[in-house]
């Protein structure tokens, strides 16, 4: 006579097939840890990233433009070499001093052109400015470059050595005297500030 599996099966095998479980509570718990620590750290990363991306937007590119020119100009002024005062000349938005430009002695000069509102730079070769006389002729050997552009104003000021006498220091827009000043304050003027740096001769 055959024999019938019973209707109702084992009440540990009524839901469950065979070979096939669920997770357990503290499986799940595991899980969902591990999700959240993965998910905070990629959270993390994007966050630091997006703050980074802002900071970079919002540096003035400008104003880091102006610092890099003015540190080069500051530069070129502290390696003045003893000169003759002659080759020294300052007005209010033109200097001239002796320099080196590829290693040859040159005559440097920065002035600001109101038409493209450009501080221009010119290096002039001592050889070619100085006669055999002695006399330096003023006028330019070199083509003017483009040293700083976008610029509204230029202003160029000079450091009178105190005197003994007195505590107060007097800064000048022109220098004629038959020595160098003490100092040398440029001013740029931008769109929307204004830049200064007082750059302190050695010689003087």
């Amino acid at each position: 006579m055959p024999s019938f599996l019973p209707i109702c099966p084992n009440k540990n095998n009524k839901l469950n097939p065979v070979g096939l479980t669920g997770f357990t509570l503290v499986e799940l718990l595991i899980a969902v840890s591990i999700f959240s620590v993965i998910s905070l750290a990629i959270y993390s990363t994007f966050s630091s990233g997006v703050f980074v991306l802002g900071r970079v937007k919002n540096i003035d590119l400008t104003r880091q433009r102006i610092l890099l020119k003015t540190e080069r100009f500051s530069r070129e002024l502290r390696e003045l070499p003893d000169c003759r005062k002659q080759l020294f000349l300052g007005t209010k938005t033109k200097i001239s001093f002796p320099g080196n430009a590829d290693y040859v002695p040159c005559r440097i000069t920065y002035y600001f052109d109101k038409d493209s509102l450009c501080l221009m730079r010119v290096a002039d070769k001592l050889s070619e400015i100085i006669t055999v006389e002695g006399a330096v002729d003023i006028k330019f050997k070199s083509k003017p470059q483009v040293f700083l552009s976008k610029i509204k104003d230029i202003k160029f000021t000079y450091l009178k050595k105190p005197d003994l006498n007195k505590s107060e220091y007097i800064w000048l827009d022109e220098w004629i005297q038959n020595y160098l000043p003490t100092a040398i304050k440029l001013t740029i003027s931008s769109e929307n500030q204004e830049y200064a740096s007082t750059i302190f001769l050695p010689t003087a």
